[in-house]
């Protein structure tokens, strides 16, 4: 499994959004590092640091976004808020249950990270940014 490494095709044309998604991808490529390089007992600790800075930026990012979504009338909002929720749902879930030691971080937890972020970014994300070109 690779890191995700930034490329123009991310881009939402919204610097802002864009510079957002960028420090994101900077969370999840130390999350990507701390698995990689940490033994069992690091990642008992360090997972649930990364897991929560991830949930943090998840939280302030899908505010910012859905603020954003609210002031172009975005007519999608309500569903990809929807989203938002069940990713932040399961990344809370992550982090509580890597805190409590029922798990530790791991590829399967990282790959399915991943895969939303460029999924979402590549497919959601970009519909708003593709709207937002469209009515301006």
């Amino acid at each position: 499994m690779d890191k995700i490494r930034w490329d123009e095709s991310y881009s939402v044309n919204n610097q802002e959004i864009d510079d957002q998604h960028k420090e994101w991808i900077v969370i999840f490529n130390r999350m990507h590092n701390v698995l990689l390089s940490s033994g069992p007992e690091e990642l008992k600790t360090v997972g649930g640091e990364i897991l929560k800075a991830m949930n943090d930026y998840a939280e302030y990012h899908f505010k910012f976004e859905e603020e954003y979504l609210r002031r172009i009338n975005y007519p999608e909002l309500f569903e990809h808020r929807r989203l938002h929720r069940d990713f932040a749902t399961q990344i809370y879930q992550f982090n509580r249950e890597v805190n409590k030691g029922e798990i530790i971080l791991s590829t399967d937890i990282i790959k399915m990270i991943r895969d939303w972020l460029v999924h979402h970014i590549l497919q959601e994300d970009k519909k708003y940014g593709l709207y937002a070109e469209d009515n301006k």
